[in-house]
């Protein structure tokens, strides 16, 4: 796969957690709000990575599965933490904060777990990347409250997930690497059960949620399983640092998807205020100069 190539996935990728973003921030934000009900949901439907079991699957190791069962399990109690944040912060704020950090402590893991090396060009458009996507997350008064923290453990937790999948992906091939991680995720998820107050929350959320909003959480599912393949595809072939660095792609695909679906979507004006359009446009400057630096 040339780098172009690899970019294109990667956008493509990014333009598809966009309309994720959208789908759970404005439609499902008041149907599913319990971190626990939405964590168990959003890991468990993992499962339908099985269908690829014909397409060359082996089995792994008993260090392997315990390596990939170890990652699914960190990947949901970093769901937790920040479906828990989401509930108390503004979404437009923490999820480009968690995508900054997510690429900062995947960088750190990488370079000591990986010995992942950059070229200096690469290292620059890393910066530029990340820096964008705190510019998309700062606001003063709301920065340091306690749910950032959440938030801040939530990053690390998704970023020990990705270098271990990177990690999985040099031992396996693709089709077997990704079944392994995803399928130890939804298994993970069933941990969720175990606790009984855990079975009300999440069977009390699915049974009042509206038929109209399952809908669009299972169409933001579907999405979610095209967009992570795209990421998957990106972080076998590729650098899994520069992979998280594109997250601040999303909310710049977010911001142009909020001018687009807002007549629709009249809770997306929000998104449209004069300053968060200085600030998403300083944002763009940003993350265009590290795509341009990438592809150059």
């Amino acid at each position: 796969m040339t780098p172009f190539i690899w970019l294109i996935v990667v956008i493509t990728a990014y333009l598809f957690y966009a309309l994720i973003f959208i789908i759970d921030k404005y439609i499902l934000v008041r149907s599913m709000p319990h971190p626990i009900a939405y964590s168990f949901y959003v890991n468990f439907l993992s499962i339908f990575i099985l269908v690829l079991l014909p397409f060359g699957f082996s089995m792994p190791s008993f260090s392997q599965f315990v390596l990939a069962f170890a990652a699914g399990i960190i990947n949901v109690l970093g769901c937790i933490l920040l479906y828990g944040a989401l509930a108390k912060e503004e979404v437009s704020r923490i999820a480009p904060f968690v995508g900054g950090f997510v690429a900062v402590f995947t960088l750190i893991l990488s370079i000591i777990f990986l010995h992942e090396k950059f070229a200096g060009k690469q290292f620059i458009a890393f910066l530029l990347l990340v820096a964008g996507t705190f510019v998309l997350s700062f606001e003063k008064k709301k920065f340091f409250s306690k749910y950032f923290l959440w938030a801040l453990i939530s990053a690390l937790c998704f970023a020990i997930f990705w270098v271990v999948t990177k990690n999985i992906f040099t031992q396996a091939k693709f089709i077997s690497g990704i079944i392994w991680v995803r399928g130890s995720v939804a298994l993970a998820a069933l941990l969720l059960l175990i606790p009984k107050k855990n079975r009300k929350i999440i069977f009390a959320k699915a049974e009042k949620t509206k038929p109209k909003a399952r809908g669009y959480f299972f169409a933001g599912r579907i999405m979610s399983i095209l967009g992570g393949l795209g990421v998957y595809v990106a972080v076998f072939l590729g650098s899994v640092v520069l992979t998280n660095a594109f997250q601040g792609l999303q909310y710049v695909f977010v911001f142009i998807l909020s001018i687009l679906l807002f007549k629709k979507f009249h809770n997306l004006r929000e998104e449209l205020k004069k300053e968060i359009i200085i600030q998403k446009i300083t944002a763009l400057s940003l993350i265009c100069s590290g795509l341009f630096i990438l592809v150059i």
